[in-house]
């Protein structure tokens, strides 16, 4: 069983105000907590160990390449639930994946550049995976909060 990690309103109040902005350094940070900095760095320190906070780098959707953000949602053999989502992992488009409760088994985004095509995705990628039994399939028009999105395979 995973070890349960607790957090405080400190801890929260940190993680709020590096997620508006990441470069703040401790001493901001600290003023704004009206704590001091060595508290700032020891608590940001705790939160990295403990695996609960992350710095990465991340590409505003808007402004980079891609033509066209899809939410996937999979409709998949039960059996075949774990295998199909470790291969969506590490197909480059998919940004986001997840295993869900409700009609659909796995829902998942992939962003595609201007240079690749949807329909050949869903039919040569999705459509080669085995186990999904069927798919339904969003095209985003306009993200209005979520559109920065980690660079590399995390």
């Amino acid at each position: 069983m995973a070890e349960m990690i607790t957090k405080d309103a400190l801890d929260e109040q940190i993680i709020t105000l590096l997620g508006n902005d990441a470069r703040q350094s401790s001493k901001v940070l600290a003023m704004q907590l009206n704590v001091s900095a060595a508290t700032v760095r020891r608590r940001v320190g705790k939160l990295i160990r403990d695996g609960i906070l992350h710095y990465v780098a991340a590409i505003d959707s808007v402004k980079a390449p891609y033509s066209t953000i899809v939410v996937l949602a999979l409709d998949v053999d039960r059996a075949k639930i774990k295998l199909v989502t470790e291969i969506l992992v590490r197909l480059p488009e998919i940004k986001w994946v997840a295993t869900t409760t409700g009609r659909f088994d796995i829902l998942a985004t992939a962003y595609l550049t201007a240079g690749s095509n949807l329909s050949e995705f869903l039919e040569k990628q999705l459509g080669s995976i085995e186990g999904i039994r069927d798919s339904e399939t969003f095209v985003c028009l306009d993200i209005r909060k979520g559109y920065l999105i980690p660079v590399g395979n995390r």
